[in-house]
């Protein structure tokens, strides 16, 4: 045996050397397998005392419970915020305005459009209201935050604006509404009354009838707004557009009466072009046009020449006879030249004669050569005779000016008292116009003075800026010539010569008069020459 361990002891190793490590990577992983678990670090062994590994960990505290709020009450304390914080802000702004008399056209609407809606809703999430009336009031308090916007920037602009015109526009709106709201008044009208207040910005000139369900109705007047006259009566259109949708029902009644839809597609084909659709275009066109009519009925040509102005296009007179759409529907507005014809029809039906007559020949001379409406149709434009159009447009203006109205109660529009322009209000703007083109403050209704201005600047367009600032000083100063008559009476005499010197010099008429007549009594002497 020792022989054999001596003859192959050099083989023997090399097995040894060969197969030890694979054997003992071998027994490793048995006994990896076999561990259920870890064994504790030596280091870690060797630092614990006796008494340190028999007691064991703390146990760890655990967070209190927190109460589970439902999404209801969540919702009901963010409500009740919005209103408290609603609440704070119209308060400091009511403040504000009835220290302010600038301010005092936005006290009602403040009060009780907002104020007022704000406590409603207080009330009605103090209890225990359900998640839709939640709902509803939170949408109301959306409606009345941006009212607030609106009322903030309206006080801003008549607190630290460097013009006084907002007041004037104001004016302007109230005199066009005051024979509307009289009549609604003394016929129990349902009317929901609103309260236009102009505001400035980028925009176009608009209304926003009852703004957030309310009697307050923002009239949007875009920015340089004041320095032209001819935009001014646009502002009578604007509130024909609130007192259209706020007499109740006058929009659905109208429709009905004359028989034209509230909305019109676009046609597929030319086959569908006939008189039925050419009428019921009319209906997509009635907001419009009642607000031309109330424009035209309450201020007269002076409303028709503002529209002339604004609308004419001589470098491209076609864009003043197309008929637009929306999408699929016809668009709201008129061509530009149907409605300044409707207007003119509607001063005849006023004895205006010679004036309708003469801005319809002067718009014609402006745009000639247009003979049709064209109507966009499969890509591209077609033509349709105006006399076919002009003909349905007359007809719906005399049932609009000539018919008694069941939504006003049978009257007529020209019978309303104190609204249509008629023989003597035209006799009072002729009046006005006179000393207005003389640049002079005069005294009278804002109406009047505004279409006064206007026909004034038409017969002297070089005067204009003129005119426009003796309209707006006599809109503010309604009365302040007999204010200065009185203080001039109550003029004490001077107690000296030298002070009655001193006032002759502050009045150069009264100096200039003295030497006229001091020239005529003073006896002629022949003059010597030397």
């Amino acid at each position: 045996m020792l022989e054999l361990l001596k003859e192959y002891f050099g083989e023997i190793a090399i097995l040894i050397y060969i197969l030890y490590p694979l054997l003992k990577r071998a027994w490793n992983r048995l006994n990896k397998k076999g561990d259920t678990a870890p064994k504790p670090k030596k280091a870690a062994r060797k630092a614990r005392s006796p008494g340190q590994a028999k007691r064991s960990p703390p146990p760890t505290p655990r967070p209190p419970a927190v109460p589970q709020r439902s999404p209801e009450a969540d919702f009901l304390e963010a409500a009740r915020s919005k209103v408290l914080a609603l609440k704070q802000e119209a308060t400091l702004l009511q403040a504000r305005v009835e220290g302010d008399p600038r301010l005092q056209r936005l006290a009602p609407s403040l009060r009780e459009d907002l104020l007022g809606r704000v406590e409603v809703i207080e009330r009605s999430l103090d209890g225990r209201p359900t998640m839709s009336t939640i709902a509803d009031d939170t949408t109301v308090l959306r409606g009345l935050a941006l009212l607030l916007r609106h009322l903030q920037t309206m006080a801003r602009q008549r607190s630290y604006g460097g013009s006084s015109f907002q007041a004037d526009a104001d004016k302007m709106a109230d005199a066009c509404y005051a024979p509307l709201l009289e009549l609604a008044r003394v016929q129990s009208l349902e009317l929901r009354s609103s309260q236009p207040i102009t505001v400035t910005g980028d925009w176009d000139l608009s209304i926003v009838p009852r703004f957030a369900s309310t009697r307050v109705a923002p009239l949007r007047l875009p920015v340089g707004f004041e320095n032209s006259l001819w935009r001014w009566p646009a502002i009578a259109h604007e509130v024909a557009h609130d007192f259209y949708y706020s007499l109740d029902g006058l929009e659905q009644s109208l429709h009905q009466r004359t028989g034209l839809p509230l909305e019109v597609q676009m046609p597929a084909s030319a086959t569908e072009v006939d008189g039925a659709w050419l009428r019921g275009l009319f209906g997509a066109w009635l907001p419009e046009i009642f607000a031309d009519v109330f424009g035209t009925v309450s201020l007269g040509p002076a409303y028709v020449e503002s529209m002339r102005r604004t609308f004419r296009n001589p470098s491209s007179p076609q864009q003043t006879a197309a008929i637009l759409q929306d999408n699929h529907l016809m668009d709201e507005h008129p061509p530009a030249r149907l409605r300044l014809f409707m207007a003119t029809r509607v001063l005849h039906h006023l004895g205006r004669h010679d004036e309708a007559n003469a801005l319809w020949d002067q718009w014609e001379s402006d745009h000639s050569g247009v003979r049709l409406y064209y109507l966009p149709l499969g890509g591209q434009w077609v033509g349709l005779a105006d006399e076919t159009l002009h003909s349905i447009a007359n007809s719906v203006i005399d049932v609009l000016v000539q018919g008694a109205w069941p939504e006003l109660e049978g009257f007529h529009l020209l019978n309303i008292p104190g609204f249509a322009y008629l023989h003597g209000e035209h006799a009072e703007v002729q009046r006005l116009m006179r000393g207005l083109a003389r640049g002079e403050t005069v005294s009278g209704d804002v109406r009047w003075i505004m279409a006064a201005a206007v026909l004034a600047a038409m017969a002297q367009p070089s005067r204009h800026d003129a005119i426009l600032e003796a309209a707006r000083r006599s809109i503010v100063g309604v009365g302040e010539e007999r204010k200065a008559a009185t203080r001039t009476r109550r003029r004490r005499e001077p107690e000296s010569i030298a002070a009655a010197l001193v006032a002759s010099l502050r009045q150069p008429r009264a100096i200039e008069e003295a030497i006229v007549i001091g020239a005529a009594l003073t006896p002629y002497k022949r003059p010597r020459w030397r």
